[in-house]
C-alpha cells in the first residue's frame, strides 16, 4: 500500500458505507457535506511532538499514516521547552539531531538553592551520551521541524481535522471525522493511535480510564527577559522555607521562563505582568530583573496514566496516556519515546512480518516507565515545594553531602537526561548472555560499527528502521549463520565490531535484544523467531559448536 492511499475520495452523491457490526458494505445517499476515502493503514490522531515523531517514523518505514489535528497549526506558544539527551539520540537516528541543535539553547546544569544557598549543582556531560546536556527549544520550534520531516517524507497533516467516533471492526477501526467545512469523513484504517493529548478523544473513545489526581493549587508560567537569575547554560531552582519555590529556565540569549508553584486556585486565570513581576522578587533569593513579557500562563497540574495503553487496534501515546507535573522536563520527552518505541513494532505489524501480539510489548515496556516518570516528576515537586521544616533542614544537609559523590552524579544524571530507561523483564528481552556494559533491555550506546561501506555509526544504522546485529568476528559470524540468521535478514543488518561480547542484537529504538557469545547464538534466533511469530525449532547448540571450531 502506497502513500497515496491516504488521498481522499469526493462524492456529492453516494458512497460506499459498512454498517458497524454488519461487515458488509451498502449503499446510502449521502449529501454533499460528506466525504469517504480510501483505506489508511494507521490513523494517528494529534499532531503535537508525539504524534508527529510516531508519524515520521512509520513514513519512513513505507507504512500509509494519515495525521489528523484539530488545531490550526503548529503550537503558537512556547510550551514543553527540554529535549532531554535521550530524545536528541531517537532525533539523531531520524537525522534530525543537528538541525534540533542548530535552533536550540545548550543547557548543562541544573543547580538547586536553599534561599542564597547552593545545594545542588548537577553536571548533565556526565550522562554518558554524545549529548551531554538537555536542549532547550520551543515546542512551537520542535514541531516545526518535525512536520517538515513529515512533508519530506510525503505526508499531509489534516488541520482542523476532528475524531467524532470510533468503531472497531474485525481487522480494522472505522474512525468518524469531521473537518474544518463540517463535513463527516468516513475513513477506515488498520490501526489507530491517539496521541491528542490529556483530554485525548481517543483515549474517551476506548473507555479506557485515566486515573489518578491533580495537584491542589496552580502553576504560573511566563516566558520573559530576564537579569540576574544566574548563568544562562544552567536551570536554577530556588527552594523557599514557605514552599513557594522558583524555577528559572534559560532559552537562549536573555530568554527565560519562569515557572511558579503553588499559586493558588486561579481557575485557570493567566497572571498579569505585574503579579509575575511581584511574585518573582518575592520568591528570589536575590534582585532578579524581569521584563518583556511574551507568553503568561496558568495551569493545573494532573498526575494521571491510562490503565492501558491499547484496546483492540487502538492505542495510546503521549499525553493522551499519562500526564505529570512539568518538574524535571520529562512530559514531551516521555511520549516521544513512547512513539519510538511503538513505531518499529507497528510497522512490522501492519506490513505483516510480526503478529498482532507484538503490539501488546509496547504497553507492557512503556506502562512501567510512566509509572517511574511519574513517582520521580511526584518527588521532585515535593522537593520544590517542601514546607514541613525537619523534612526541609533533611532535604538541605542531604542533597549537598550525597551529590558529591560521583556515581550519584552519573545516576541522576542519566536518571534525568531519561538514559537510565530499559526493559528487564520485556517479553521480547532475551536475558542472560555474557559481556561488559549493558544487559539486554538497556539502551545501547552509539557505538562506532564496520559495514561493508566503512565505518558508520550505530545510530545512523538504526535510522533504517531495521535491527543491527554487532558481530566481534568471523567465528561469531559463520556460528549465526549456522544457528539460521539467514531466515531473518529482511530484519537485521549485520556489521561488525567491538560490542563488549561475541555479538549484540540492537533494536530500531536503541534498546539491547539479546548479546552473548558463540554459544548463545540461539538467543538471537529465539528473539527473532518470537518477533516473526514463527515456530521453526533452533538448530541443536552442539551444530553450532561445532561450527565455530572448525577451521
Amino acid at each position: 500500500m502506497t502513500k497515496a492511499c491516504c488521498r481522499q475520495i469526493r462524492s456529492d452523491y453516494v458512497i460506499p458505507q459498512t454498517i458497524r457490526g454488519a461487515g458488509r458494505p451498502i449503499l446510502a445517499g449521502m449529501t454533499p457535506t460528506h466525504t469517504a476515502t480510501r483505506d489508511c493503514q494507521v490513523l494517528v490522531v494529534g499532531a503535537g511532538p508525539t504524534g508527529l515523531t510516531l508519524a515520521a517514523q512509520l513514513l519512513a518505514r513505507g507504512i500509509c499514516a494519515r495525521i489528523i489535528d484539530k488545531g490550526e497549526g503548529p503550537a503558537s506558544q512556547s510550551r514543553a521547552l527540554g529535549i532531554q539527551a535521550r530524545t536528541l539520540e531517537l532525533l539523531d537516528t531520524m537525522g534530525l539531531a543537528d538541525a534540533f541543535i542548530g535552533q536550540g539553547h545548550r543547557v548543562r546544569h541544573l543547580r538547586m538553592y536553599a534561599g542564597q544557598r547552593n545545594l545542588l549543582d548537577l553536571d548533565l556531560a556526565r550522562n554518558g551520551s554524545r549529548y551531554g546536556f538537555t536542549l532547550h527549544l520551543p515546542q512551537s520550534q520542535t514541531e516545526t521541524l518535525l512536520r517538515a520531516r513529515v512533508r519530506e517524507l510525503g505526508g499531509t497533516i489534516e488541520q482542523r481535522a476532528e475524531l467524532v467516533r470510533l468503531a472497531e471492526r474485525g481487522d480494522a477501526v472505522d474512525a468518524t471525522l469531521r473537518d474544518a467545512t463540517g463535513r463527516e469523513i468516513e475513513v477506515s484504517a488498520r490501526y489507530v493511535v491517539g496521541c491528542d493529548g490529556a483530554h485525548s478523544r481517543v483515549r474517551h473513545q476506548t473507555g479506557l480510564p485515566f486515573e489518578g489526581q491533580p495537584y491542589p493549587q496552580d502553576w504560573l508560567l511566563a516566558d520573559v527577559a530576564l537579569d540576574g537569575a544566574g548563568s544562562n547554560d544552567a536551570v536554577h531552582a530556588f527552594f523557599r522555607p514557605n514552599g513557594l519555590p522558583l524555577v528559572c529556565i534559560p532559552m537562549g540569549g536573555q530568554r527565560w521562563r519562569l515557572v511558579m508553584a503553588n499559586a493558588g486556585d486561579r481557575g485557570g486565570q493567566p497572571p498579569t505582568f505585574a503579579e509575575i513581576q511581584e511574585l518573582a522578587a518575592d520568591r528570589a533569593p536575590w534582585p532578579i530583573e524581569v521584563s518583556g513579557p511574551e507568553w503568561l500562563s496558568s495551569f493545573r497540574c494532573h498526575l494521571r496514566s491510562a490503565t492501558s495503553y491499547r484496546r483492540g487496534r487502538v492505542l495510546l501515546a503521549g499525553d493522551a496516556a499519562h500526564i505529570h507535573s512539568p518538574a524535571g522536563g520529562q512530559g514531551m520527552n516521555t511520549g516521544m519515546m513512547d512513539a519510538h518505541n511503538l513505531a518499529w513494532k507497528l510497522a512490522l505489524v501492519t506490513d505483516g512480518r510480526a503478529p498482532d501480539a507484538l503490539l501488546d510489548t509496547y504497553g507492557q515496556e512503556r506502562i512501567p516507565v510512566a509509572a517511574g516518570v511519574l513517582k520521580f516528576t511526584d518527588k521532585l515537586t515535593g522537593l520544590l515545594t517542601m514546607r514541613n521544616r525537619a523534612k526541609r533542614a533533611v532535604r538541605d544537609t542531604a542533597i549537598p553531602v550525597v551529590s558529591r559523590v560521583p556515581m550519584v552524579q552519573r545516576a541522576a544524571a542519566r536518571k534525568l537526561s531519561q538514559l537510565s530507561v530499559a526493559y528487564p523483564r520485556s517479553p521480547l528481552t532475551q536475558p542472560g548472555g555474557h559481556g561488559r556494559g549493558p544487559k539486554p533491555g538497556d539502551r545501547f550506546p552509539d557505538v562506532e560499527v564496520h559495514t561493508e561501506h566503512g565505518p558508520a555509526r550505530l545510530h545512523h544504522l538504526l535510522g533504517s528502521g531495521r535491527h543491527v546485529l554487532i558481530v566481534s568476528g568471523a567465528g561469531i559470524h559463520s556460528a549465526l549463520e549456522t544457528a539460521g540468521i539467514g531466515r531473518y535478514a529482511e530484519l537485521i543488518d549485520v556489521v561488525g565490531g567491538n560490542p563488549g561480547s561475541g555479538f549484540a542484537l540492537v533494536r530500531p529504538d536503541a534498546i539491547l535484544a539479546a548479546r552473548g557469545s558463540a554459544t548463545d547464538t540461539h538467543r538471537v534466533v529465539g528473539y527473532l523467531r518470537r518477533l516473526c511469530g514463527r515456530r521453526e525449532p533452533e538448530p541443536a547448540t552442539a551444530k553450532v559448536l561445532s561450527e565455530v571450531a572448525a577451521p
